[in-house]
């Protein structure tokens, strides 16, 4: 979902830049802004007591992160973290409340957007509960697939550290399995690349 600039700049919205690597806002901070990505790149997390990373989403430009928390009022439940330079158009929760009361027909697509984030959540959570680093690592990739909506072999574009964060699994499991399943040829392995 993407709000016009120009409506953003009118009600007040400015930008902000953000090296690689930098934390936006963390987990358990009070939320002030409605954030989104202008160019570049970044993804929302949260960290369990062993420093084990678990992605819950990768955003990129003209998309936005983190409105729930924001609309609420409540809390972030999760971090996020510019995963390359990145300039983020912020405004105030109280001026967002605004334009979606000015602008219906963005809040239409802010309504349509939050829900099929909480569609990808519930299926997320089926990746989580498979048994198997494979049926984990499967899912995943259907997901990705689904949300593409290509029938043909796509080029999963994370990292295998990636792949680890968001299925819950270590890295050395990850690449033990992406091997046997090229081996099984369930995926291709291209130059270091992975087809589903």
């Amino acid at each position: 979902m993407q709000i016009d600039y120009n409506i953003l700049i009118t009600y007040g919205a400015a930008t902000k830049k953000y090296e690689k690597g930098s934390v936006i806002f963390r987990e358990g901070s009070i939320p002030h802004f409605f954030h989104q990505i202008v160019e570049g790149e970044v993804k929302l997390f949260s960290r369990n007591n062993e420093g084990k990373d678990f992605i819950q989403g990768m955003f990129a430009s003209g998309q936005t992160f983190g409105e729930a928390p924001v609309l609420l009022d409540k809390i972030y439940p999760s971090t996020a973290q510019a995963i390359k330079d990145c300039v983020i158009i912020r405004i105030t929760r109280e001026k967002l409340l605004n334009i979606l009361k000015d602008f219906p027909d963005i809040t239409h697509q802010m309504v349509f957007s939050l829900a099929e984030r909480i569609y990808q959540k519930a299926v997320s959570a089926q990746t989580l509960l498979c048994h198997t680093p494979e049926e984990k690592i499967l899912s995943f990739f259907h997901t990705i697939k689904d949300t593409t909506q290509k029938k043909d072999h796509i080029l999963i574009p994370f990292t295998r550290q990636q792949i680890a964060d968001f299925t819950s699994l270590r890295v050395e499991t990850v690449i033990r399995t992406l091997l046997r399943m090229h081996k099984q040829k369930k995926i291709n392995i291209i130059e270091h690349k992975i087809y589903f």
